[in-house]
């Protein structure tokens, strides 16, 4: 018979794999003893759950990505300036410009000095603040910490009520869950292994790659 474990014993696992803050959270969140089986393929489940949101993506959001390269090819070929700022779940180090394969497209600095039709990406709505009326580009991805119109009602009541849509001229949805876990694991209330860092990656390069595309076709070629 297989070994069946506690819901403490599961969080502890969990902890000395590399989650231990949301394996913590977890546990806080009942202290409700349930047993966990190690039967559910887990591993099977989360690649599962990712290739779901991929799919979903790649179906909806693809033209409005292709969208969002037009105004940036169109902002670099009148000599204006793209950048991006990125910030929570995306995965460490994905806009280094020292990042192998990473193409030198944004600036990731001074996000302050974009001006008129300028070009920006950003997932935090509050940096951009104001850029409207200075008739900055700005394209917004959403992300599970940050509310937008299909957050639940009640979610993330602390966060406010400011939303990217608010200060996006085009909005990408990344179709993570607000929970940012996907996985639903036996004896445990919450959603566990979190997805928004693969999939905003997923979104950021399918952004730089299709401006690359375009701009190569207009005889700008980037360092890599």
């Amino acid at each position: 018979m297989r070994k069946q474990h506690t819901r403490r014993d599961f969080i502890c696992d969990i902890s000395r794999t590399g989650f231990g803050m949301l394996g913590f959270g977890a546990f806080m969140q009942s202290c409700a003893e349930k047993g966990v089986s190690y039967s559910q393929n887990l591993a099977n489940l989360y690649i599962k759950s990712i290739r779901k949101i991929i799919r979903i993506v790649n179906e909806r959001e693809l033209p409005k990505i292709k969208q969002a390269a037009g105004l940036a090819v169109q902002a670099k070929l009148q000599g204006h300036k793209l950048y991006a700022h990125i910030v929570g779940g995306m995965l460490d180090g994905v806009t280094d410009k020292k990042r192998p394969g990473n193409p030198d497209i944004f600036i990731t600095e001074d996000i302050y000095r974009a001006s008129r039709d300028d070009f920006v990406v950003t997932n935090d709505p509050g940096v951009v603040r104001g850029f409207s009326e200075r008739l900055v580009k700005v394209v917004g991805l959403t992300t599970p910490s940050v509310h937008n119109i299909r957050t639940p009602p009640g979610a993330l009541e602390n966060m406010g009520a400011y939303r990217i849509e608010d200060v996006s001229d085009i909005v990408i949805y990344c179709h993570v869950p607000y929970t940012d876990g996907i996985v639903n694991v036996e004896g445990i209330d919450i959603l566990l292994f979190p997805a928004s860092g693969i999939i905003h990656t997923l979104i950021y390069y399918a952004l730089v790659s299709e401006i690359v595309e375009e701009l190569s076709g207009q005889g700008v070629y980037y360092t890599i």
